[in-house]
């Protein structure tokens, strides 16, 4: 997948015009429109700054990953990252329960 792909998705379904993504960016159209062509790939901080803008992970927005983590997803991440390793374990061993229970489920 390239980096123009999931671009003009994301901007599709968030209702957004080139304008209003480029002035979030803090870009010229003319530039998003490069990038939604595939003419042209922004910089990682540009990327990272897009995927902001879209609310979703820089890894899905560049094809790293087909998983799509919404901005709540990110920032709960982002969050237990943050936790000392100790607290670490104790949220992965509550999700790892929630995961077994759920496939048991199935």
């Amino acid at each position: 997948m390239s980096f123009a792909n999931p671009l003009t998705l994301f901007k599709s379904r968030q209702e957004l015009s080139q304008s209003g993504l480029a002035a979030k960016v803090g870009i010229h159209i003319n530039v998003l429109g490069r990038y939604e062509r595939g003419d042209a790939v922004p910089s990682v901080e540009v990327a990272a700054k897009i995927a902001g803008a879209l609310s979703t992970s820089l890894d899905y927005l560049t094809g790293l990953t087909d998983i799509e983590f919404d901005s709540n997803t990110l920032n709960r991440i982002n969050e237990i990252a943050s936790l000392l390793n100790e607290d670490h374990e104790h949220v992965f061993k509550v999700v790892d329960a929630l995961i077994r229970d759920a496939k048991a489920e199935k």
